[in-house]
């Protein structure tokens, strides 16, 4: 594959997988009726993922900021940029693993959780989430791995340096020193 290829395939994986984490935390992980006394309804009880694995969309949000950053860094920046990307999706795994494996405990550190559960199960959104966590590892490990090599963006986005004024004199300059470039001699003005 050419350096230009690895490049999007690495900013895709980015925004995938921070899509997928982002649309992931925003569902409904839980969703259970709570029976009230007689005259009271019942009602139903959901918490999203971001109650549940907090933490996460803030991580999604820099694999975005991600996608920015690859194309505008150069070598050992754009090395930095996917040991970073890689963490990111290390991170978010974490969080909603966290999650998976106890989901109990997840309810329990949700702020907006007033009952008791105790059998709960998730649903398929934290695994949506966990699939775009590893795209950014992937993405992460593709940057450290092959980033050295692909293209950046070029010069003309660099801030302008001041070149030496070693340039011979042109004949306007002749004219505001009252000269005639024509003849080469200095007009006296008379």
């Amino acid at each position: 594959m050419n350096p230009r290829r690895e490049l999007l395939v690495a900013v895709g994986f980015c925004l995938l997988g921070s899509a997928l984490v982002l649309v992931a935390v925003s569902r409904a992980w839980v969703s259970a009726g709570v029976a009230a006394v007689a005259p009271l309804p019942a009602r139903t009880f959901e918490q999203v993922g971001t109650q549940l694995a907090p933490g996460a969309r803030a991580l999604a949000l820099v694999g975005v900021a991600a996608v920015a950053a690859l194309p505008a860094t150069r070598a050992l920046g754009r090395t930095v940029v996917g040991l970073l990307i890689a963490a990111d999706g290390v991170g978010i795994v974490a969080v909603l693993v966290r999650a998976l494996l106890d989901p109990t405990a997840a309810l329990a550190r949700a702020p907006i959780a007033d009952a008791h559960f105790s059998d709960v199960e998730l649903g398929l959104w934290p695994y949506v989430g966990v699939l775009g966590g590893a795209l950014l590892l992937a993405a992460g490990m593709l940057v450290v791995v092959r980033g050295r090599s692909w293209v950046a963006m070029s010069a003309r986005y660099d801030a302008p340096t001041r070149q030496p004024s070693s340039r011979e004199p042109s004949l306007w300059d002749s004219l505001d020193r009252g000269e005639d470039p024509t003849t080469g001699r200095p007009d006296t003005g008379g």
